[in-house]
């Protein structure tokens, strides 16, 4: 979100919020620097236990499990004694303990800086590219060894925005401990001024105009008769505020707290001006049933309303519309390899079966409205179509049977696919399976989530290459959710979990890796009664980020064997340590029943790698990650079973790729060529560009990857024969499209 609001434009930015707040943004600063927006933090206790602005006051009020006697840690509370005197620049970390959060405000401050200008790192990785869109100031640009050892430039010496970065980045965070508070926020609008009256003005021989103006807005006039007249006098009784209350209950430990605070107590009352218009209940399971729960609900006031957020109580349904119509469309040519993302209409449980909540009550849904001024008012109005690709009556369905070419074209390709036999059915590794969940770049789109793709090697585990953020959700629309497998003989994202050896990260640029802590919070989280261990293997500062945000959230950080891409590449560099590169490798390898699993440096950014997995049966599966045309790759992917290449630009946007260190369609297929794949898969594609990119496939075995798009190594002949019908399905959508990301950009 940091990163979106940066590139719109904002200049400045106040984020609030609890206990390490702080923290969790610096632990960012090895690949997050923006120099166009500032950022601010305000931890509530350390800062001060308000909001204001002219529009809304806001009070957090903390809540506590159960089983927790630790409210805020002792160091959080340490941190909070500020030194307003101290200079920032004069922070290090010999400084006391009680100074830490000063010292990583110091820290944020470095990172996003509005006052300085993008700057070239001119150190000794030779491929770092221009900064250019999301790939500005990489804090990669400047590595550890550089970081630490390299002398500065005279140019880097004038500049001590630079020389603070160099002295302070590398060093770790101060210490911190997870927080199990969750916080309640109370958020009050400003006093309802009174109605004017303007007979009372008239009567005291005030005639409309600034004299008006002034009463109202609260200032006194002056009478032609020389009598002041104050505002009391011309306006009608003021109110309070609208009142609406956020909740967020994670379980039903949690409760006894919420029922004996006092501060919450307050709004439990006759008072009409504290009683709440809205309270958001963000509830674990468990909660909504809980007698105690139930009780404390109902003593509001009875014209508040109570908005329930469950995940059993409110149905699974499509919220973009776009991608699950685009699914439908694509699963008429072949619904096992383009499924449908799960969905349900329907909740787990109904809220009517809760007797006894206030009546009240009603769920969330996206996009519902409340007006709280000037009159309270619920608004759905923009609730979003509902998807049921079942219902002959629906938009999906009915849009679809309009387009009669491409309905015809998809059923001539499923008859010529189903006459099609692949030159060669033992093929290694016919049945590894290769999933497509994120295949667009730098932000997610109308059609496509960023980068990710899972390998599924039966009797072996799974791998996923690159986590961008949303992964996770990628995935529950894939499996279904936790507990309902899609379907008899379906892999359920429970046994996905169980499955899942390794990840592998290709760079730090954000669109890559950001929804790792979310897949390892709920891998932990399933595994936490085993000894099971899994392998992420990532850039440096990979590491050194999921560290510093373990101190923040417990995902497991001990259980994960991590392994540096240097540390796997196939011309070993001399000062990997071979005793770590044979146990890590080792363990790797045994667990997947791996050959070879070796990274490429790829011409992209520091740090990036691709990688290539050879497995024991002979396939080999060839991983570009983002990067332009590499001849190493060539090397170390020959022959291989299949390559999955980034082809982010058409190829009339060359000067574009190459500015921006990414390949064309045109660039990724010839690799592909040159390195004697059996079959190419191209992703990661523009956002601006959702159509069909344009190819020389002279061999027919270059696919085109779409998200949730799941094949299997002995099914990758059918791709290429999809590709016509496919032109003419996103040839309408393409101008639609194309302008919703010149919007977002």
């Amino acid at each position: 979100m940091l990163l979106t609001i940066a590139d719109a434009g904002t200049k400045e930015i106040k984020l609030y919020g609890g206990p390490n707040l702080t923290h969790a943004i610096t632990a960012t600063r090895g690949f997050i620097i923006r120099s166009t927006m500032s950022v601010a933090t305000h931890e509530f206790q350390a800062d001060g236990m308000e909001f204001k602005d002219d529009n809304m006051t806001i009070y957090p009020i903390f809540i506590n499990p159960e089983e927790s006697n630790n409210n805020i840690s002792s160091s959080y509370l340490q941190e909070s004694v500020s030194s307003p005197s101290k200079r920032a620049n004069d922070f290090t970390l010999d400084t006391v303990d009680n100074t830490s959060l000063q010292y990583k405000k110091e820290i944020l401050s470095l990172m996003f800086n509005k006052s300085h200008q993008p700057f070239d790192h001119k150190g000794p990785v030779a491929k770092k590219p221009k900064t250019h869109d999301y790939e500005e100031n990489s804090a990669l640009d400047i590595p550890d060894e550089v970081q630490n050892d390299q002398p500065s430039s005279p140019k880097d010496d004038k500049d001590s925005l630079i020389q603070q970065r160099r002295k302070l980045f590398p060093k770790r965070l101060p210490k911190s401990s997870p927080s199990t508070i969750s916080i309640a926020y109370v958020c009050i609008g400003p006093k309802y001024k009174g109605k004017f009256d303007p007979a009372a003005a008239k009567a005291f021989g005030l005639r409309p105009g600034p004299q008006y103006a002034d009463l109202v807005n609260g200032k006194s006039v002056t009478a032609p008769d020389g009598t002041i007249v104050h505002p009391n006098q011309v306006l009608g009784p003021s109110r309070a505020g609208a009142i609406f209350i956020v909740i967020d209950v994670p379980s039903t430990s949690y409760i006894p707290s919420i029922c004996a605070s006092p501060e919450l107590a307050t709004y439990q009352t006759e008072n009409k001006d504290l009683q709440p218009r809205i309270i958001i209940h963000m509830l674990g399971n468990g909660v909504l049933e809980n007698e105690k729960y139930q009780s404390w609900m109902k003593k509001f006031g009875t014209n508040t309303e109570h908005v329930i957020m469950n995940e059993q109580y409110c149905p699974q349904r499509i919220i973009f519309n776009s991608i699950a119509e685009s699914q439908f469309k694509l699963s008429k040519i072949d619904e096992n390899r383009f499924r449908i993302p799960y969905y349900s209409n329907q909740p787990e449980k109904l809220l009517d079966s809760v007797s006894n909540i206030p009546k009240t009550t009603r769920l969330a849904a996206p996009l519902l409205t409340f007006h709280m001024e000037p009159s309270f008012k619920i608004d759905a109005s923009n609730l979003p179509e509902l998807f049921d690709h079942n219902d002959e009556n629906s938009r999906a369905v009915i849009e679809l049977n309009k387009n009669i070419e491409y309905l015809n074209l998809a059923t001539q390709v499923r008859e010529e696919v189903a006459k099609t036999t692949p030159e060669a059915t033992d093929i290694p590794g016919n049945d590894v399976i290769v999933t497509t969940l994120g295949t667009g770049s730098t932000l997610p789109s109308k059609y496509r989530n960023v980068s990710s793709t899972l390998l599924t090697i039966p009797n072996n585990g799974c791998i996923l290459l690159d986590v961008g953020e949303g992964t996770f959700g990628g995935l529950l629309r894939h499996f279904g959710p936790f507990g309902k497998p899609r379907g008899e003989g379906q892999i359920s994202i429970e046994k996905f979990f169980d499955s899942l050896k390794c990840i592998f990260i290709s760079h730090m640029h954000a669109d890559h890796h950001l929804g790792i802590v979310g897949i390892l919070s709920k891998w932990n989280e399933l595994k936490r009664d085993s000894n099971a261990f899994i392998h992420i293997v990532g850039p440096p500062k990979l590491w050194k980020w999921l560290s510093e945000y373990g101190d923040v959230q417990d995902f497991g950080l001990s259980r994960i064997k991590f392994i540096d891409n240097r540390d796997t590449l196939f011309s070993k560099k001399p000062n990997a340590s071979p005793k770590k590169i044979s146990s890590s490798l080792k363990s790797l390898k045994e667990s997947i029943n791996l050959k070879n699993f070796e990274a490429i440096e790829v011409i992209h950014c520091p740090f990036a790698y691709g990688i290539s997995i050879e497995h024991l049966d002979g396939w080999k599966i060839v991983y570009s990650g983002d990067t332009r045309p590499c001849d190493d790759l060539v090397n170390v992917g020959k022959n291989a079973t299949l390559l999955l290449h980034e082809a982010t630009f058409e190829n009339d946007l060359l000067e574009e790729a190459l500015n921006k260190k990414h390949s064309t369609t045109e660039e990724a297929v010839k690799i592909g060529e040159r390195m004697n794949a059996q079959s190419i898969l191209l992703t990661h594609f523009s956002q601006r560009y959702p159509k069909v990119p344009v190819f020389t496939d002279d061999h027919g075995k270059v696919g085109i990857s779409f998200d949730f798009m799941q094949v299997s190594i002995g099914e990758l002949y059918k791709l290429p024969k999809y590709v016509e019908a496919l032109k003419i399905l996103y040839c309408e959508d393409s101008e639609e499209a194309k302008d919703d990301y010149w919007m977002q950009e």
